[in-house]
C-alpha cells in the first residue's frame, strides 16, 4: 500500500474536487483491490453508485469484491441487480452461477451457467463449473460428461485432465483414471502434488511398482513434503510392508508434529499389529491436539475392548458420545458396552461366591 500513498491520495483529492467524474472513483477502487483492500473498494464503489446507480462496472464489481470475500449472499444481490439492467454479460451469469454453487444451490447455478453458455457456447471454464457442480451432488457420471466437454475444448490444461482422472476414481475406474494423471503429468511433469496424485492412483490400482516409484520421487523432490509420507504410509500399509509404513507415519509426525492424521494413521496400524499400548499412546495424542475429535475417542474404546478394559472402554465412549450426541450407532455400542461389563462382573461374583 505505501507505494500507492501518492497516488490514492491524489485521486481521492480530484473526487472531492470532481465528484462526478466516475473515472477516479473506478480507478481508486481498482486500486484498493489490487491491494486486497476490499472493503474499501467497495465503500468507493458504493460512493460512485451514490452518483450513478445504474453504473455496471460498479454493481458487477462490488459483487466480485463479495465473491473473494466469501459473502455470497451479498455478492449474488450485486450481480442480480447487473442482470437486472438488462446487459446480456457473460461473466455476470457466470459468475452468479458460481455465487449459488458455493451456496449448495443447484439449480439456481445451473440456470445461470446455462445462461452464460448462451453467450459463450464453447467456454470451458462453464463446462467445468457444471461438471464440479455435478460432482459435489455425487453424480459421477454428468460430472464426467461435462469434464470431457471442457477438455475437448482445451486439451492442454493439466487441470482439465486432473479433473477427470479424480471423476473416475470415484467412478472405481482406476486404470482410465491412471491414464489421465499421467497425461496431466506430460504437461506439468515437474508438478509435485499431480505426482502424488498418480502415486495415489497406481497404489488404487495396485500397480505398487509404479506407485512405489512415484512415491520416491515425490519425496526426493520435496522431503518436507508432509502428505506425501502420508499416503506413501497408506500404500505401504496395503502392500504389507508394514514396517516402511511405521517409518513414513514417523517422517510426517516429525514433519509435523501438530497435525493428528499422522498420529491417528499410525494408532490404527499398530491397532491391526495387537500393539495396542502404542495405538493407546497415539489416539491420546490425537485427542491432545484435537480435543472434541470424537472419532479418536471412539477408537480408543475400541482399543480398550480388544484390551477386555472394559471400564476404560466405557469412559472412552461415553466421551465420544458426549462430543457426537447425535451418533445412535455409537450410543448402541456403549450400552453393549456396559451390558457385557455388568455380565462380567455377574459371573466373576458367581464364581468367587462358588
Amino acid at each position: 500500500m505505501s507505494n500507492n500513498i501518492e497516488k490514492i491520495e491524489y485521486l481521492i483529492k480530484k473526487i472531492v474536487d470532481t465528484p462526478n467524474n466516475s473515472d477516479f472513483y473506478l480507478e481508486l477502487a481498482n486500486l484498493y483491490t489490487t491491494e486486497s483492500e476490499y472493503d474499501l473498494a467497495i465503500n468507493v464503489y458504493e460512493s460512485l453508485l451514490n452518483i450513478e446507480p445504474l453504473n455496471f462496472v460498479a454493481i458487477t464489481n462490488i459483487g466480485s469484491l463479495f465473491f473473494y470475500k466469501n459473502e455470497f449472499n451479498k455478492a449474488i444481490n450485486y450481480y442480480s441487480r447487473a442482470v437486472n439492467l438488462g446487459i446480456e454479460n457473460f461473466s455476470v451469469y457466470f459468475n452468479l452461477g458460481n455465487a449459488h454453487a458455493e451456496l449448495g444451490e443447484f439449480q439456481q447455478a445451473m440456470t445461470n451457467y446455462i445462461k452464460a453458455l448462451h453467450l459463450e457456447k464453447n467456454n470451458c471454464q462453464v463446462y467445468s463449473a457444471i461438471a464440479l457442480l455435478y460432482q459435489d451432488q455425487g453424480n459421477y457420471e454428468d460430472a464426467l460428461i461435462y469434464f470431457d466437454k471442457a477438455l475437448s475444448l482445451k486439451n492442454d490444461s493439466t487441470e482439465n485432465y486432473v479433473n477427470i482422472a479424480l471423476v473416475l476414481m470415484k467412478l472405481g475406474r482406476k486404470t482410465e483414471a491412471v491414464d489421465y494423471f499421467e497425461k496431466a503429468i506430460q504437461l506439468s511433469p515437474n508438478n509435485n502434488s499431480l505426482l502424488l496424485y498418480c502415486a495415489n492412483a497406481y497404489s488404487s490400482a495396485v500397480e505398487y511398482d509404479k506407485a512405489n516409484r512415484l512415491f520416491d520421487t515425490v519425496i526426493k523432490n520435496n522431503p518436507q513434503y508432509y502428505q506425501a509420507y502420508i499416503c506413501y504410509g497408506i500404500s505401504l500399509y496395503e502392500q504389507g510392508k508394514i514396517k516402511k509404513a511405521i517409518e513414513m507415519y514417523k517422517k510426517a509426525i516429525s514433519l509435523n508434529s501438530n497435525i493428528a492424521n499422522g498420529y491417528l494413521l499410525l494408532g490404527n496400524l499398530y491397532c491391526s499389529e495387537k500393539k495396542y499400548e502404542l495405538s493407546i499412546e497415539l489416539y491420546n495424542k490425537v485427542i491432545q491436539i484435537e480435543p472434541t475429535n470424537s472419532g479418536a475417542y471412539t477408537l480408543l474404546g475400541n482399543t480398550y475392548v480388544m484390551m477386555k478394559d472394559l471400564r476404560s472402554a466405557i469412559s472412552s465412549y461415553k466421551q465420544a458420545i458426549d462430543i457426537d450426541t447425535d451418533n445412535d450407532e455409537l450410543k448402541l455400542i456403549y450400552i453393549e458396552t456396559i451390558q457385557e461389563y455388568i455380565q462380567n462382573r455377574e459371573i466373576k461374583g458367581s464364581e468367587d461366591a462358588a
